[in-house]
């Protein structure tokens, strides 16, 4: 079994998707994309731990496809995702070029986390940012220029991934995982381009400015992977943590989280929770400790769960009432039924309600935080529950529970939407009553933690309490405020660099193509007479110079 299973690597079976999707309808595009995605998450099960498909192209290796335990869960968590948004996107009418960007997208992700060594990595890094940035530019309207800003901040965070690569490269000589990377620069540059990713604060003004806008299956499947496989490479990045990143993932989750309260259109809601969820695991990843560890993956894992189905929740609110603001929903319980309680298992799921997943590995985090003795950074953790459980109360009545406040237009839906969401809640559910289905399989060690220990009950009764009191108190109130983002400060700068740096850029490509064809036309006018040879000299001397310009290249990435 193993030797079929490493004929190719898994993410092989997106890019078979991708041409069936390309050449067929899209019924049987979505039908056999479901088959051959869905079969990557038996294949990464089956194959053993260890390192396949050592290649060495340029002197010096590469490994492009390793299953540890920080790979198979993900990539596994991945593939489920994969099948349940091809499934989501037909239902919610997503045409098939869409449905092909999505399969790009999240193959890239796949890759990127199966990827064995940094430069392999590096390659499916770009493909994600290439690929979700065609995916929200593909849905056109108000979601082209996020697009381009989310590909200026991930190319950005690029250049600095590469920077922090190329220093480690240059201190070891490999670009095989081991270890980490460097310490000092090399891992510095490479957390601000990781950064990006994870939604850093500062850095994060693409992610509630991107998923809010495109199609509402691509808003899913950007939730789902381009923040998460940030978390894993993250964990690549500083195995052993570092307190700083840690302290930036407590301001993650207190400032995401306020933004959330605050906001009333439900995609955008959704999106500064990713920040605050995310932070999450960034705490738990840099208190370098094998629990927090542990807690970061199983957190990972509920989180991929509960926000897609939130987010595929959010997508059915807009796709049959065509209404994506809290001010304008209400009363569609009654209507909805399904899309209600598939709701509230991802409503109790995030806000650490007992019996769901986000109970089990929001309680592994803080319990790991608390053993570090950093008091404050624990207290952040606390508010963010608090918050939470504030904000999708919020969610809750206005868009399910109170009367509507004007009439609203509810369209007919497919049997195969209620199916999706149904299925993607399951698993918020039993992995909250059975813990170690969750745990187990997480790399670190969660050290026999007790999810429903007295003390993890009490804390998490407490903050539930807590926060559906406090929405109680504060509703009337919290509709009067209106909060800004701080990127909306430093943005304006970063469109002027930008825009300048672009402008340079473009200046020196048109001065060298100027060039070229200046010495092209130089060298053809030596030959007289024959208009076919003028051509053929031409479009020699421009493969010569286009075999010139790759050969310096080779050379200056090669090991010296």
């Amino acid at each position: 079994m193993t030797e079929f299973v490493t004929l190719a690597p898994p993410w092989v079976a997106f890019l078979l998707a991708i041409l069936v999707v390309a050449v067929t309808t899209r019924a049987v595009g979505t039908a056999v994309g479901v088959l051959l995605v869905g079969l990557t998450i038996p294949w990464i099960w089956a194959l053993d731990a260890g390192s396949y498909f050592l290649v060495s192209p340029f002197g010096f290796e590469q490994v492009l496809l390793t299953v540890d335990g920080f790979s198979r869960p993900v990539a596994m968590l991945f593939g489920f995702v994969a099948v349940v948004n091809l499934v989501y996107g037909y239902a919610t009418d997503a045409d098939s070029r869409q449905q092909l960007y999505s399969l790009a997208y999240m193959g890239s992700g796949v890759a990127a986390v199966l990827a064995g060594d940094w430069l392999t990595l590096l390659v499916a890094w770009e493909l994600l940012a290439v690929t979700a940035t065609v995916l929200v530019w593909h849905h056109g309207g108000d979601a082209v220029r996020p697009a381009f800003r989310y590909a200026i901040y991930h190319l950005v965070g690029g250049v600095f991934l590469v920077a922090g690569i190329a220093f480690h490269f240059a201190a070891t000589g490999s670009f095989v995982y081991d270890g980490g990377l460097t310490g000092g620069l090399p891992r510095t540059l490479a957390l601000v381009g990781v950064g990006v990713n994870l939604g850093f604060i500062g850095l994060h003004f693409w992610l509630p400015e991107t998923y809010p806008r495109p199609h509402v299956a691509s808003s899913v499947v950007l939730a789902a992977f381009t923040t998460k496989v940030a978390v894993v490479i993250l964990a690549r990045v500083a195995p052993d943590g570092a307190l700083l990143v840690a302290w930036m993932g407590g301001v993650m989750i207190v400032y995401g989280v306020v933004q959330a309260i605050f906001q009333t259109d439900v995609r955008r809601l959704l999106s500064y929770h990713i920040i605050s969820q995310v932070g999450y695991m960034v705490v738990a990843l840099g208190i370098g400790t094998a629990a927090g560890l542990s807690g970061a993956f199983a957190h990972l894992t509920a989180h991929v769960l509960y926000k897609g189905l939130l987010f595929m929740v959010a997508g059915v609110i807009i796709y049959r009432t065509g209404t994506h603001s809290l001010k304008h929903l209400g009363g569609l319980a009654r209507v909805m039924p399904v899309t209600f309680a598939t709701f509230l298992v991802a409503a109790f799921a995030i806000t650490g309600a007992p019996g769901f997943s986000g109970f089990v590995s929001k309680g592994l985090i803080t319990k790991a935080v608390e053993s570090t003795g950093e008091t404050v950074l624990w207290w952040m953790l606390v508010f963010g529950s608090v918050g939470t459980v504030l904000s999708f109360a919020k969610f809750g009545y206005y868009a399910f529970v109170r009367a509507a406040p004007g009439e609203l237009d509810v369209r007919p839906t497919r049997v195969s939407l209620r199916v999706g969401l149904v299925v993607i809640a399951i698993p918020s559910v039993v992995f909250g009553i059975f813990p170690e289905a969750l745990l187990g399989p997480m790399p670190g060690d969660a050290g026999g933690f007790d999810a429903y220990a007295t003390g993890e009950l009490v804390k998490a009764g407490t903050v539930l309490a807590i926060g559906v009191l406090a929405f109680v108190v504060f509703r009337t109130q919290l509709a009067r405020i209106h909060l800004g983002d701080v990127d909306r400060v430093i943005y304006p700068l970063a469109v002027r660099g930008t825009t300048a740096l672009s402008a340079g850029a473009i200046a020196t490509g048109n001065a060298a193509n100027r060039a070229t064809a200046s010495l092209i036309d130089r060298f053809a006018s030596l030959v007289r007479g024959d208009s076919r040879l003028n051509d053929t000299i031409q479009t020699a001397l421009v493969f010569l110079f286009a075999t010139v310009g790759v050969a310096l290249g080779v050379v200056l990435l090669a090991p010296t």
